[in-house]
């Protein structure tokens, strides 16, 4: 009999397979879908590398040290800076200590006011001091009205902080918990930005190596036994465990548990383009500052030339929410935007691929925290290893897993980690 069965291989799941496993138990996790990540997955469409969406990593997250060898995942840095554009008009803003190639520009510029400039170093010298964890506690509010106290004006809000936060929360409102937004400008602050080489992908397949997982497997129905022990009905027959650690997303979780376990669901699309001219030479994160379905945009073949093959270039586009729109006229209406940047070279533009993700991230408001799932269910020998445990993030995953290994395991130090520690 197993010691622990995981449902679901994507990051929760494998980080708390992964430890259960280093520990000495018998573990099998089961994903339904004919590959391990859930969202955080790479594929290979025409020799171009994609992400299921565009994803990026905070190396500076706590739990990706724990569980991860960044210098195996061969981690090409992300420059921390970003490109505001308004149409053709484009201008660089970013950490001129670690971006010096757009100190000119980030000096200069008059798209952001001086004083907000200034406010910027004034944010991350207060939000640099404490421990990045405790950034998550204290009273709460919206993104929105944390900027506003701190002086920030209209126009950087607009032109910088909306699109940018945007991509990160996935809603441009910046009605998400300042807590959260506090906690991520720390990690952008201590790690900064990176992508693996090979693609995001390379997270889950590490986090799988040395796992016994079985793919293309779907459980329908967990039973709990009067010895002790937890039966699950699967696709392919009754599988019998001590424990069971229900790792799906949150809408899957609920229907197993038969819990209120799902917090909600922010959808985000993301359309990749491939083009045989080299568009634009720059390899920072592009911020829309217009109105328009775009979000935000990145070259990822100029950030990491072995995404796309030899003499080709590859854009990732992030259109937030799912537009009512046939993926026909989506792409029509994004390619009209894109023609506003770069005039009639868009033409050049080949479309690969476009991708809805209904379920991308939970809503954050402020105060959310405070309805978050707990790791113990209804069902005896049940555990839940999700984000809705901690935050909608890659940290949020991991340290969710992690901690429900430690309950299994007895860990006091593990249960008792703080979220974001």
């Amino acid at each position: 009999m197993l010691d622990a069965l995981v449902v679901g291989g994507g990051l929760a799941g494998l980080t708390a397979a992964r430890v259960l496993t280093r520990a000495g138990r018998r573990v099998r996790v089961l994903e339904a879908a004919d590959a391990v990540g859930g969202r955080v997955r790479s594929r290979a469409v025409e020799g171009f590398t994609l992400e299921a969406g565009y994803q990026v990593l905070f190396p500076a997250y706590p739990a990706v040290i724990r569980h991860l060898d960044l210098s195996a995942l061969d981690l090409v840095p992300i420059p921390p800076a970003a490109v505001i554009r308004r149409g053709a008009h484009s201008d660089v803003v970013g950490d001129p200590l670690r971006d010096p190639g757009g100190l000119p520009s980030t000096l200069t510029t008059p798209v952001l006011p001086l004083a907000d400039k200034l406010r910027v170093a004034r944010l991350a010298a207060r939000l640099r001091a404490p421990a990045p964890h405790t950034l998550l506690g204290g009273p709460d509010e919206t993104t929105e009205s944390y900027l506003r106290r701190q002086g920030f004006t209209e126009a950087t809000l607009d032109r910088f902080f909306r699109p940018f936060f945007g991509g990160i929360f996935l809603r441009r409102d910046l009605h998400t918990s300042a807590r959260l937004f506090r906690y991520y400008f720390r990690m952008l602050m201590d790690g900064g930005v990176a992508l693996p080489r090979a693609g995001i992908g390379a997270l889950s397949d590490q986090l799988a190596g040395g796992v016994e997982v079985t793919t293309g497997v779907r459980v329908t129905r967990l039973v709990p036994q009067t010895g002790g022990h937890v039966s699950a009905a699967t696709s392919a027959g009754d599988i019998e465990a001590r424990h069971v650690i229900v790792a799906t997303d949150p809408d899957t979780a609920q229907a197993l548990l038969g819990e209120p376990v799902s917090r909600g669901s922010l959808g985000s699309t993301y359309l990749y383009y491939a083009s045989s001219v080299q568009l634009d030479r720059q390899p920072r994160l592009l911020l829309n500052a217009e109105g328009g379905l775009i979000n935000n945009a990145q070259w990822l073949s100029n950030a990491i030339p072995g995404r796309a093959p030899e003499g080709q270039h590859l854009l990732a586009v992030t259109v937030l929410g799912l537009p009512d729109l046939d993926d026909a006229s989506l792409d029509a209406r994004v390619r009209g935007e894109l023609g506003r940047w770069y005039g009639a070279e868009a033409s050049h533009l080949r479309t690969l691929h476009v991708e809805r993700i209904p379920h991308a991230q939970y809503p954050q408001p402020p105060g959310y925290a405070a309805t978050l799932a707990g790791h113990a269910t209804r069902l005896p020998g049940v555990l839940l290893a999700s984000e809705v445990t901690s935050s909608s993030s890659i940290q949020g995953a991991m340290e969710s897993g992690e901690k429900a290994a430690a309950i299994l395991l007895g860990d006091l130090a593990g249960m008792s980690r703080p979220r974001g520690a």
